[in-house]
């Protein structure tokens, strides 16, 4: 039986974000009080233009703060993708779940002082409930970290799929409203 399931999640702003956004909205302001002042009196069409442009692009920078992760499932094969803004999607990565040398609830603690080649944050928030690790060794990215979201569906789909080994530590959850 094929095995199918995908899971959406929505980064949350951080204080970076915001104060990036409070950047920008500044930046056009400027732009704004430099093309009336000096705009009007010399180039009036080319000032209003540049202003056009100022305040598109700012559109288009603060939209593309809005991220979501896409997780799929397709017998054992994780992919994560990254969508930016819903106009743009990136492959993170896709990798076997038979390939996990570790699995389970994410403590950022446990992790700091580990070497990984790579890390991949595709989660709401590193500190929100429900997060998972998955660690594993890929061709391109090297032993890797993922981070993740997934919703029971998938640790469920994870699960059936991992090596002995591993399989223990995803009995384990960190879901809201378990102990």
């Amino acid at each position: 039986m094929d095995v199918f399931i995908e899971h959406l999640v929505k980064k949350k702003p951080t204080g970076t974000d915001t104060a990036k956004k409070v950047g920008i909205i500044l930046a056009v302001v400027v732009i704004a009080v430099l093309c009336f002042t000096f705009g009007m009196v010399f180039i009036g069409a080319l000032a209003f233009l540049i202003l056009c442009g100022a305040i598109y692009g700012a559109y288009w920078l603060i939209s593309g703060m809005s991220i979501e992760y896409e997780y799929i499932l397709t017998n054992g094969e994780i992919d994560v993708d990254k969508i930016i803004a819903q106009r743009k999607r990136k492959r993170l990565v896709t990798v076997s779940a038979k390939t996990f040398e570790a699995f389970g609830p994410y403590k950022p603690e446990e992790h700091v002082n580990r070497n990984y080649d790579s890390r991949i944050l595709a989660c709401e928030s590193e500190t929100s409930e429900g997060v998972y690790y998955a660690e594993f060794r890929h061709g391109t990215l090297g032993h890797c970290l993922l981070v993740f979201n997934p919703d029971d569906r998938i640790i469920q789909g994870i699960k059936s799929y991992l090596p002995r080994t591993v399989g223990g530590y995803a009995n384990y959850g960190n879901r809201p409203g378990q102990d």
